[in-house]
C-alpha cells in the first residue's frame, strides 16, 4: 500500500441540520409503509445523514412552506376551538385535543448545540490532530501546537461565519467542539459576515444575486396542491366540516413531523401520511432547492462560484482585492479576515451554498435537463437531485490538499493517517485534492472541474484516463461530500 504524506490544508463548509432519526414502520392513515421504507428519506434537506454532523437542528424558517404555514395552522386551530368552543379533531387526529404548538422560528435547538460540539470534536480527531502534529497521548487542543515545523508561532487560527443567529451559535458551539472547552473562547478568532440583500457573503451567496431567485418556489407552488391533493381529501373527514381545511393546511402538518422529531424527540404527525406520500414531500423541497440555488436557477452557478474562488484563494496563497462575485473584498483582501497560510479552516453556512458550489462545479450528475424538475406531476419523479443525499440537514463539504513527494504514487491510500511529515523544504512536490463521495458517477466529474478552478498542479496525470484511474479505487483521491 503507498503512503501520501503531509495533508497540508483541510477546508470545511459546514451547515446546520438534524442528526440521527428514526426508521419507521408505522401506518398512516391510508397505507403501511413498507418494512424497508426509513421516513426519514422522505424529509429531504429536512433529513438526517448517520454518518457525519454538520449545521444542526434548527426551528423552521420564515417562510409560506416552512414556519409561516405551521403557524398559521396553529392559529387556525386555535381560532377554531375558541369560535366554536369545541376541540377540533377525531380518529387519527384526536391527539390535536391535547396538542401544543412548541416550535420557535429560525434558531438553533439545544440539541443542535451538542450536534455542533460533536462535529468539531470529530474534526479535532480526524484532522486537527495531525495538521498541528498533536504528539502521542494529546488527546485535546493545546495552544502550542499552533507552531510551524521550525517551532515558528502561527497567528490565531480565524474561522468564518454568517451573522445569522442559528449559523453563529453554530459556527461557536463548532469551535468549542474542535479547541475544548478550556480553549474554546481563547483559541481562535472568528470573523463574522453580515448577510442579507445586498450584502457580499460566500457564506449566503443569495443575497449577493439580483437574478430571479423564484423558479423554486414557483414548481413547489404548482407541486403542492398535486402532492397533497389525497391527504386532503382523507383527513378532511377528520375535521368538523366548517373548517376548510386547505393544500397549506396539509402541507404543514407534514412540515410538524421532521420538526417536532428534532425538538421533541417524535411526533404524532408522521403517522398520517403514506410511503409514496413521504417521498412526495421530499420531491417537494428537492424541487424548490433545484429551481433556486441548482441547475434550475438562472443564479445557481453563480451563488456557488464566489466561494470556489476563495478556495482557489487559499490554495495559491493569494488574497481577493476584485470580484464579480459574491466575494467581499473587504474581507477577503486582508489576512485578518481572510488568512491563507492556515493549515485547517472552517467556513459555517448554509445548505443552498453546498448546492451552489456543487452547481458551480458543472456536476452534471444533478442535472436533471434543460427544462429542469417537472412539476406539473402528481407524485414523486425519478432524478439524481435528492437533497437528502445531497444536502440534508448538516451537510459538510471537505476539501482535503495533500502535498506529496513528487514522485509519489497515489493509485492507494492508507484510509488511517499516523503520520504528517513536513515536506516544507522538499524541493519537488505535487499537490493533490483528496475526495470521498458516496456518489461514484459524478466524482470524476467533480474532480476534473474543480482542478481545473483551483489551477491545481496535477502531475502527469492530465488525461482523463489516467484521473478515471485514479478513482478506481473508492479510498483514492477523494472530494469529501458529507452530509450529517
Amino acid at each position: 500500500m503507498v503512503h501520501l504524506f503531509s495533508p497540508q490544508i483541510v477546508l470545511s463548509a459546514l451547515l446546520a441540520f438534524i442528526r440521527d432519526a428514526p426508521s419507521s414502520s408505522s401506518s398512516a392513515t391510508s397505507a403501511g409503509y413498507s418494512p424497508h421504507f426509513d421516513i426519514t428519506n422522505g424529509w429531504a434537506n429536512l433529513s438526517p445523514y448517520k454518518e457525519a454532523d454538520g449545521h444542526a437542528e434548527r426551528y423552521p424558517e420564515s417562510s409560506w412552506f416552512d414556519g409561516e404555514g405551521m403557524e398559521t395552522f396553529n392559529r387556525k386551530l386555535k381560532s377554531y376551538s375558541s369560535e366554536h368552543n369545541v376541540s377540533v379533531g377525531i380518529g387519527p387526529l384526536a391527539f390535536l385535543k391535547n396538542w401544543k404548538y412548541l416550535l420557535g422560528r429560525d434558531i438553533l435547538l439545544a440539541t443542535g448545540t451538542a450536534t455542533e460540539a460533536v462535529s468539531g470534536a470529530e474534526i479535532w480527531s480526524k484532522y486537527g490532530r495531525m495538521v498541528y502534529r498533536a504528539p502521542p497521548g494529546m488527546a485535546v487542543w493545546d495552544p502550542e501546537l499552533n507552531m510551524y515545523p521550525n517551532g515558528t508561532r502561527r497567528a490565531t487560527p480565524t474561522f468564518r461565519s454568517t451573522n445569522k443567529q442559528r449559523v453563529l451559535e453554530s459556527a461557536k458551539w463548532w469551535l468549542t467542539g474542535f479547541f475544548g472547552p478550556g480553549h474554546g473562547n481563547t483559541s481562535y478568532n472568528l470573523v463574522v459576515i453580515p448577510e442579507g440583500n445586498g450584502l457580499n457573503n460566500t457564506l449566503a451567496a443569495e443575497h449577493s444575486c439580483p437574478g430571479d431567485l423564484k423558479e423554486g418556489t414557483h414548481a413547489s407552488e404548482t407541486f403542492v396542491p398535486r402532492m397533497v391533493k389525497d391527504p386532503l381529501a382523507r383527513l378532511s373527514k377528520y375535521f368538523p366540516d366548517d373548517f376548510d381545511l386547505t393544500t397549506s393546511d396539509v402541507l404543514a402538518m407534514m412540515n410538524f413531523c421532521p420538526y417536532e422529531y428534532a425538538t421533541l424527540g417524535s411526533s404524532s404527525f408522521c403517522d398520517l401520511f403514506s410511503e409514496q406520500e413521504w417521498l412526495d414531500f421530499a420531491y417537494n423541497l428537492d424541487l424548490r432547492l433545484y429551481g433556486t440555488s441548482a441547475f434550475g436557477s438562472p443564479t445557481g452557478r453563480a451563488q456557488g462560484i464566489g466561494y470556489l474562488l476563495e478556495l482557489s484563494a487559499r490554495l495559491e496563497r493569494k488574497l481577493i482585492d476584485s470580484s464579480d462575485t459574491s466575494i467581499n473584498t473587504t474581507y477577503d483582501n486582508h489576512s485578518a479576515t481572510f488568512p491563507v497560510h492556515q493549515p485547517l479552516y472552517m467556513d459555517m453556512t448554509h445548505d443552498k451554498v453546498i448546492i451552489g458550489t456543487i452547481t458551480a462545479l458543472g456536476l452534471q450528475y444533478f442535472n436533471y435537463g434543460p427544462k429542469g424538475m417537472p412539476s406539473n406531476v402528481s407524485h414523486a419523479v425519478p432524478r439524481k437531485f435528492q437533497l437528502n443525499k445531497v444536502a440534508p440537514f448538516g451537510a459538510r463539504l471537505i476539501s482535503e490538499i495533500w502535498t506529496c513527494p513528487e514522485e509519489a504514487s497515489i493509485e492507494v491510500l492508507d484510509n488511517t493517517l499516523y503520520a504528517n511529515p513536513d515536506l516544507s523544504d522538499t524541493k519537488s512536490t505535487t499537490d493533490f485534492i483528496r475526495r470521498m463521495s458516496a456518489f461514484k458517477e459524478w466524482v470524476l466529474h467533480a474532480m476534473v472541474t474543480l482542478s481545473l478552478v483551483i489551477k491545481l498542479e496535477m502531475g502527469d496525470l492530465n488525461s482523463k484516463d489516467k484521473v478515471w484511474q485514479l478513482y478506481r479505487n473508492a479510498d483514492a483521491i477523494r472530494l469529501i461530500f458529507f452530509n450529517a
